[in-house]
């Protein structure tokens, strides 16, 4: 009897290579996803080449925890990326979205309702600066919470650009 060639879609599966987190290997910095994590002589912990964040390593687990940041932040390595595991901190962040609305639109709030109940004498001369005024308090709170947020969530592109500052500040001279 003769042999034919197995059909494409009749083929074996490749093996698939599932890649776990070992001591010796590196890895994308899963806070700035710029630099590379590698281990850290003696410890059980992690240290980016770029951000300089200090990583705690559960190896049996496949988990990373941010040890110098006011937040607890943590990852499971997936074997090509990292997913972020959710803390139950909800009552905190609540808080701040709430705040931070509050900033926002209060501030900019008052300065549009004092702009109607206190309306400038001449319209034709002052044209409507307590709408620039407003504008201008929201676009300054608004910045103010954007970065409140990015310092408590850690954005991998806020921490990237806070870095890259960093460096540049220290390459000037003075």
């Amino acid at each position: 009897m003769a042999k034919f060639p197995r059909p494409f879609f009749n083929a074996a599966p490749r093996q698939s290579r599932i890649l776990t987190l070992e001591g010796g290997a590196s890895y994308e910095c899963p806070v700035c996803r710029h630099g590379q994590i590698e281990a850290m002589a003696l410890m059980d912990a992690y240290a980016c080449n770029f951000c300089r964040h200090i990583l705690e390593a559960n190896l049996d687990q496949q988990t990373v925890h941010l040890v110098d940041g006011i937040q607890p932040m943590g990852w499971r390595w997936q074997g090509w990326r990292w997913q972020p595991l959710h803390h139950p901190a909800a009552d905190l962040t609540l808080t701040l979205w709430i705040v931070g609305l509050a900033l926002i639109l209060f501030p900019a709030g008052l300065v549009v309702l004092g702009g109607y109940v206190f309306p400038p004498l001449d319209e034709a001369d002052q044209g409507h600066w307590s709408l620039v005024w407003a504008s201008i308090t929201l676009l300054a709170h608004t910045a103010m919470v954007g970065w409140i947020i990015a310092e408590h969530y850690q954005l991998p592109y806020y921490v990237l650009a806070k870095v890259r500052v960093q460096r540049l500040l220290a390459r000037l001279p003075g």
